[in-house]
């Protein structure tokens, strides 16, 4: 018998919530601490410490002023985004049901939560084993706490979904973006020559 599942679409719309107390307490609290990290962010243009760096990703990485200018314009609104769906998550996580919406910041916070913790961590591909005595025990543990409670987020939001429809995407092109101003591919660098 597999076990119940800690978030399910419900019949009414939205979303169920089934956790325990002291998992409702970890979701609480997570919130305040990204928080306290987003606090220490800065002005917009300076770069993000390290933690924060897969939250606010560089778009401009040989320009250090187009990625100023690039960061002054949008991180206010990133972080202001951040910060709502942070909000939610630490108002809601004692919840019992889920609308939409709120289901829909959980899974921001949830995925921001993840991207430091794990940006902390050094998650990789590798796999890794972390026995009790490890000083970062209780972090891997909550990271995959957080993994868990995101995967199943991600099932319950996948659960409206239609079912797909064959050959939709026949007509899809190889590159959906097309053929970009002077032959440079999406990580800038050019584009091989074609036979």
């Amino acid at each position: 018998m597999s076990p119940r599942r800690r978030i399910s679409r419900a019949r009414r719309g939205g979303f169920d919530v089934r956790l325990p107390p002291e998992e409702r307490d970890l979701l609480a609290s997570l919130p305040g601490q990204l928080e306290a990290l987003l606090d220490r962010l800065g002005d917009g243009a300076s770069a993000p410490p390290p933690a924060l760096r897969r939250l606010f990703p560089v778009a401009y990485a040989r320009d250090e002023v187009s990625e100023a200018a690039y960061a002054s314009l949008v991180r206010q609104e990133l972080l202001d985004h951040r910060r709502e769906a942070l909000a939610v998550l630490a108002q809601t996580a004692s919840a019992s049901h889920l609308d939409d919406e709120e289901a829909a910041a959980w899974l921001g916070a949830l995925n921001d939560l993840r991207l430091v913790l794990g940006t902390t961590l050094e998650v990789s591909e590798e796999p890794v084993e972390v026995l009790p005595d490890d000083p970062r025990y209780v972090d891997w543990v909550c990271y995959g706490f957080l993994s868990l409670v995101q995967g199943e987020l991600v099932d319950a939001l996948g659960s409206t979904l239609g079912p797909p429809v064959p050959g939709a995407d026949d007509g899809v092109p190889d590159d959906p973006w097309g053929e970009l101003p002077g032959g440079l591919r999406w990580d800038g660098t050019m584009r091989p020559e074609q036979p």
